[in-house]
């Protein structure tokens, strides 16, 4: 059985201070019954109070470094479980004569773990079995990232505490005023990601029944008032009514098609608009020349498809693809919500340009047709609360919406005054 060198000179000390409390108790006890030499009784107390000196100094050690005993232990476990994953996969040193086996230098810190690549055949072994990692760690971690650095000097693995994590929660004062500090074109998804539409311009947002991802539209539709954008909602279930003054709001069929079209006309204006703005440059957005950015939420877009006949249901592919495909540079950005996001739900093509976010709890089959097969996902060994999913940016990681404490508390918070 393999054994690391930390764990070998760990269990090695802890084994000499035992031998040794054992032997000076055993030897004062001794003393007292059988030998009586004041000498021996003296050195067997002296060493006994080194010995609990020692022990004290390691604990105050632990509780200084680590923050309590509970937290050293966590720390060794996680420590333990990433030796014994490099181990597993031949990732270490084996010298002649030694019981243990070296591995690469392990630094552990606010949930990044960081493994040396000092050693070119550790550094081989570990290129090889690096998705290992993914599920290396124990139970009450979410590992949400692993990669080799650029420089190829460590490896990187991005982990959560699942006990310690603290979910985020907001007033909608506290929201209001996160929200205002940002930049105008970013959209505030967690603490982690908060993403720019120019880099990330439209949203897929699927999940089952109560996994969160008609709260999270809604929070993004607040972002976005809040912001001073323009917002159209297209809604058939009628859910967004808090916001209807504050938005171009549609919930019957005929309208939300006929809205649709308008965001479709819109979005060419503006590209018309920008046109000689481009042509000196490329880079050039709708915001840029006095446009204010535009969020277009369709929700439940399955039971909006599943209400139209042939011809309508054609229509709305074909605006819906359009705006995915081309409304960037134009500042209309669009989220679609539904239960499931596979090629049987949405145009193939509209589905390549949106940014995939899947809350809840799914299946194998649910994952694969929402992020595709062949992917690397972030292991996740525990149920997800509501609100808590996947997201697919540059890797798939884990998404923590936050929670509004009082959002029903809109109007009367968010002064922004009312669409005209």
């Amino acid at each position: 059985m393999l054994i690391s060198k930390r764990k070998y000179y760990r269990n090695f000390y802890i084994a000499m201070m035992v031998v040794g409390l054992l032997l000076f108790i055993s030897g004062s006890i001794a003393n007292n019954y059988m030998f009586h030499i004041n000498v021996i009784d003296k050195i067997c107390k002296y060493a006994l109070i080194c010995e609990a000196v020692i022990i004290a100094m390691v604990i105050a050690v632990i509780l200084l470094k680590y923050g309590g005993i509970k937290k050293y232990t966590a720390h060794a476990l996680l420590l333990e479980s990433v030796e014994r994953n490099l181990m597993s996969v031949g990732a270490y040193i084996k010298r002649e004569n030694k019981v243990y086996v070296e591995l690469p230098k392990i630094k552990m810190k606010d949930g990044v773990i960081k493994i040396a690549l000092s050693n070119l055949k550790i550094r081989t072994i570990i290129e090889r079995y690096l998705d290992t990692f993914s599920t290396a760690l124990p139970d009450r971690y979410i590992v949400e990232d692993y990669y080799i650095s650029q420089n190829n000097a460590e490896v990187i693995i991005i982990y959560e505490d699942i006990k310690t994590y603290k979910p985020e929660e907001y007033s909608l004062a506290e929201y209001k005023q996160k929200i205002e500090s940002m930049n105008l074109l970013d959209l505030y998804f967690d603490r982690k990601h908060i993403l720019n539409v120019n880099d990330y311009p439209h949203f897929l947002i699927s999940g089952s029944t109560g996994s969160g991802k008609s709260y999270f539209a809604n929070e993004l539709v607040i972002q976005a008032i809040i912001k001073g954008w323009q917002v159209v909602i297209c809604d058939l279930k009628r859910s967004y009514g808090l916001y209807k003054g504050f938005t171009d709001y549609s919930y019957e069929i005929d309208d939300i098609l006929v809205k649709l079209k308008s965001v479709e006309a819109e979005m060419n204006l503006r590209m018309k608009k920008l046109q000689p703005e481009l042509d000196k440059n490329p880079k050039t957005l709708a915001v840029d020349i006095g446009y204010k950015p535009m969020l277009v939420v369709i929700e439940e877009y399955i039971s909006l498809q599943a209400s139209l006949d042939k011809k309508q249901k054609e229509e709305l592919e074909r605006v819906v693809k359009n705006i995915s495909v081309l409304a960037r540079q134009s500042n209309i950005h669009m989220i679609i919500v539904l239960q499931s996001a596979g090629t049987e739900n949405i145009n193939s093509t509209t589905r390549s340009n949106l940014t995939k976010v899947l809350l809840g709890n799914a299946q194998s089959n649910i994952l694969s047709a929402t992020f595709g097969t062949g992917v690397d996902l972030p292991c996740v060994n525990t149920k997800l609360s509501k609100g808590q999913g996947l997201i697919a940016l540059d890797r798939i990681t884990i998404l923590r919406v936050p929670k509004i404490t009082d959002m029903e508390n809109f109007k009367e918070v968010v002064d922004c005054g009312a669409v005209g």
